[in-house]
């Protein structure tokens, strides 16, 4: 017999996870240093990779969530931020979501909730255009997240009962200009069926910003909300209020959270300065399947009665 997995609860609040930030929000519990983030798990001091995702692994089940200094060469790092900037500049950034048939009109409702405040990004994939096929240091990064979060999979899997079995394309985003930014979670369903099974497990967003300093703030980082990961949080207000973790922008920073328990937001940004990051998802393929089926059936019924008019 194996040991016992712990399941996550599936309890979740009954409201969607996006609230306006016109309410206090709870007290920073931890924050960068002149130093940078506070890192729960350093991989340049982790001399077996096996063991160092065992850690991970273990912060994730303790807290939901878990910052690593991945330790990529600064160079690697300081190219994705050039690339970045050339897509920026040729205009390749757009809304990550475009409605152009009914299964870009599924795969937008699917993943509305975790790219909400999303609105310039580049998919960072095989298809899209010969600018984008040209960026290797954004292609080797992307590549390089998602062969560490498969990784952790199987100890997800062992440690909290948390099971995902494919990955999202990697998500090059860009944080700019005079925006607040929405508390969420990124897979808030619930028992009730309201709000359904997006599939997202794992969340994961890597930082390329090399040049952060901390004078200027963490604009475009995070904010993750210390709640109880074994369960979303009961109501927006509890989870606003309750103590946060800051995360600066910072080139080689991967925040890795559970999408269906932690919420989080962009730290407002301002100004003209552009804040870079990588983000990709753990999938459950059936889950995202079945969420598909829910919402081709919810449409029918509506397209039926457009016809009948």
């Amino acid at each position: 017999m194996g040991e016992k997995k712990e399941k996550v609860k599936t309890k979740a609040s009954k409201e969607a996870m996006r609230w306006a930030d016109d309410e206090s929000l709870g007290p920073l519990e931890r924050k960068p240093t002149e130093a940078g983030n506070d890192f729960d798990v350093r991989m340049q001091d982790e001399p077996d990779g096996m063991l160092a995702a065992e850690k991970i692994a273990k912060v994730l089940k303790q807290t939901g969530f878990c910052l690593v200094q991945a330790n990529a060469p600064l160079q690697l790092v300081s190219t994705a931020f050039e690339e970045a900037e050339s897509l920026w500049e040729d205009g390749e950034f757009k809304a990550p979501l475009r409605v152009h048939d009914d299964r870009s009109l599924l795969e937008a409702q699917l993943w509305s909730h975790a790219l909400q405040d999303v609105e310039k990004s580049v998919w960072i994939r095989d298809g899209e255009s010969k600018a984008i096929q040209l960026k290797n240091a954004l292609k080797l990064l992307g590549r390089n997240m998602g062969d560490f979060c498969a990784g952790l999979g199987p100890l997800l899997e062992k440690e909290l009962g948390v099971t995902f079995d494919r990955l999202g394309q990697p998500l090059l985003t860009c944080y700019t200009g005079d925006r607040q930014h929405q508390v969420h979670i990124d897979n808030p369903h619930n028992e009730e069926g309201t709000l359904p099974d997006n599939g997202m497990r794992l969340s994961c967003t890597y930082y390329i910003n090399p040049h952060w300093d901390p004078d200027e703030g963490e604009q475009g980082g995070l904010d993750i909300f210390i709640t109880d990961p074994s369960s979303a949080p009961s109501s927006a207000s509890s989870a606003r209020k309750c103590p946060r973790v800051r995360v600066a922008p910072h080139g080689d920073t991967l925040v890795l959270h559970l999408s269906e328990r932690i919420a989080h937001r962009v730290v407002p940004t301002s100004g003209k300065e552009r804040w870079y990051a990588l983000q990709l998802w753990g999938l459950h393929g059936e889950s995202m399947q079945q969420m598909s089926r829910k919402l081709l059936a919810m449409r029918q019924p509506a397209k039926e009665d457009s016809d009948d008019d």
